[in-house]
């Protein structure tokens, strides 16, 4: 009997598991869900909320108790999302990844996902914030180990953006 390959999705689920990440937090979105039940699968809490902003003070304040989480979003959710960020995560350095799914990018076909995909990445960088693209399923690795490593040694938000061509 053969093992089943491995997807990006679960190669990444595991390697924020194995890269120190304690807690998830997310607004469901089909994209991240199979990220989710890897890290589910690995017996990491996953918590569910109902908005953006509100993943975000989560993680910020089990960043302050000393944990680390991760915040899973899909970019038509970071317009939510940036007021906490820019007034509580950046200015208190509660530094921890943040995994973005994309709309409104390659492939899109629904016109009302446009806007924030497009302004994503640039949102962050006014903020400060660098993001990280996950461009190609080989390098799932390298770019988790950068991200945790700038959001504990920087103490910053640490964006792993999930291009639109890993799902075409």
């Amino acid at each position: 009997m053969t093992a089943a390959p491995t997807t990006w999705q679960a190669a990444l689920g595991t390697a924020l598991v194995a890269g120190g990440v304690q807690i998830a937090v997310w607004v469901p979105d089909k994209r991240l869900a199979p990220i989710v039940a890897a890290i589910e699968a690995a017996g990491l809490p996953v918590r569910t909320l109902t908005r953006e902003e509100e993943c975000i003070g989560y993680a910020a304040g089990y960043r302050a108790a000393g944990g680390t989480p991760l915040v899973l979003m899909q970019c038509s959710g970071l317009g939510n999302a940036l007021n906490a960020i820019g007034s509580l995560a950046v200015p208190y350095g509660l530094g921890f990844p943040l995994v973005i799914s994309m709309r409104g990018t390659l492939g899109e076909r629904n016109p009302s996902q446009m806007p924030l995909g497009r302004a994503t990445t640039g949102l962050l960088a006014l903020l400060g914030i660098e993001s990280f693209p996950l461009r190609r399923p080989d390098d799932v690795a390298a770019v988790v180990r950068g991200a945790l490593a700038v959001a504990d040694g920087a103490r910053t938000i640490a964006p792993i953006i999930l291009d639109a061509a890993l799902e075409l």
